[in-house]
């Protein structure tokens, strides 16, 4: 259950970060990212004169550098009034106009729901290398404002494909709505609508993932010890009787081991519950470490661990104990000043042997250990009677 739930963090929290990337790129804001002069002149064909050049070198260079962000709405509005002097009165006229000035081949949709065009060998972009932001400023001014002066209404078309985008041809695109004109509406987009409704979802996923993470850490409080992070009994009885089944199936041995830590009072009284604290995590964090992936490990007590080890027999156990234990016992725990080494006694009670089932076997092994201690510390002590120090 656990691993499903950090599952469920880790789904909530790409979630979360998806919606907040979507709103992100639905923002208005733009850095634009403009061909520097080496790539305009020498990607400028030989065909065209030197004056085609200079506009360039001006329009991808010279006037960001001066202007900034704002170098491309200028250069759009520029030559939208540019276009007041022309004198082109018909779509045809600004086919031909186009082709005589070299900017390229141009296709003219205008219909009453939108503005279609497309440029072929457009004179901005052409043969440069993409950068990923459409540059095509000075051709869809001109485009923009011989189609307001055809049409005598407003067009602000958006360029949708661009060579400097990795297309090979440029578009512009305009739509005819509510507004008076052809305006880019997004296809039908409504950017601040759908960032609020995405804002939205973002905020319910963050609090959604919070509900994951509280349940989370509830699942833990319920399986796990809150001062160890250790299994705790409920928890570790129930993986018990799976393992009890499965080694009643496959005619295998199940070893239960009552662990107690000699002397652990005296530290509580000497230095203090936070070392007392820190020595039964270490005890836990170690016992993990020194046992197989496959044993289980619990808090049963104040100073009490409960170890079930599948597929473990009476001398298995005694041999793994005793290297267990005397491998804790060289492990000195460092707290505010203090260097605390202690040794536990251990009380072993084995199925099928002693016992059948998870209750029983806990309790014989509890007896098994309170029995051993009475003898003396540091002591396995096995349900069977033979006792080894």
């Amino acid at each position: 259950m656990a691993l499903r739930s950090q599952e469920e963090v880790s789904l909530a929290t790409v979630f979360a970060r998806a919606l907040r990337g979507v709103i992100a790129i639905t923002t208005s804001e733009e850095r634009r990212v403009w061909p520097e002069a080496s790539d305009v002149l020498g990607s400028t064909p030989e065909s065209l004169t030197a004056p085609a050049s200079l506009v360039r070198l001006l329009q991808f260079s010279v006037l960001p550098e001066i202007l900034g962000e704002s170098a491309g709405p200028a250069i759009y509005l520029a030559a939208k009034r540019a276009t007041s002097q022309l004198g082109i009165t018909s779509i045809q006229g600004l086919k031909d106009w186009f082709g005589q000035m070299q900017l390229g081949d141009l296709e003219v949709e205008l219909d009453d729901e939108r503005v279609l065009v497309k440029l072929h060998g457009c004179l901005s972009c052409a043969d440069l290398r993409a950068t990923g932001t459409p540059v095509c400023d000075v051709e869809r001014g001109f485009i923009d404002g011989v189609l307001e002066q055809i049409t005598g209404t407003e067009v602000l078309t958006k360029e949708t494909q661009c060579g400097a985008l990795g297309d090979t041809v440029c578009q512009f695109e305009g739509y005819a709505g509510q507004q008076a004109g052809y305006l880019y509406q997004e296809n039908g987009f409504h950017p601040d609508e759908q960032r609020r409704l995405l804002t939205q979802l973002a905020d319910q996923a963050d609090v959604a993932l919070d509900n994951l993470r509280l349940l989370h850490e509830r699942r833990e409080h319920e399986t796990h010890d809150a001062l160890t992070g250790l299994l705790n009994f409920r928890q570790l009885r129930e993986r018990a009787r799976f393992e009890l089944a499965r080694a009643e199936r496959h005619e295998r041995t199940v070893a239960f081991v009552m662990l107690d830590l000699d002397g652990f009072a005296a530290v509580n009284e000497t230095a203090g519950r936070e070392a007392g604290d820190e020595v039964l995590r270490h005890w836990a964090a170690a016992l993990t470490a020194q046992l197989r992936s496959c044993d289980l490990v619990c808090r049963y007590g104040a100073d009490e661990f409960l170890l079930v080890l599948p597929e473990t027999a009476d001398q298995q156990a005694d041999a793994a104990l005793a290297r267990v234990l005397r491998t804790m016992e060289q492990l000195a725990v460092e707290t505010d000043g203090h260097s605390i080494a202690l040794s536990a006694t251990a009380g072993v009670a084995t199925f099928p042997a002693d016992g059948r089932s998870a209750e029983e076997l806990v309790a014989k092994a509890a007896t098994t250990m309170y029995a051993a201690k009475a003898s003396g510390p540091n002591r396995v002590a096995f349900y069977a009677g033979s006792q080894r120090a």
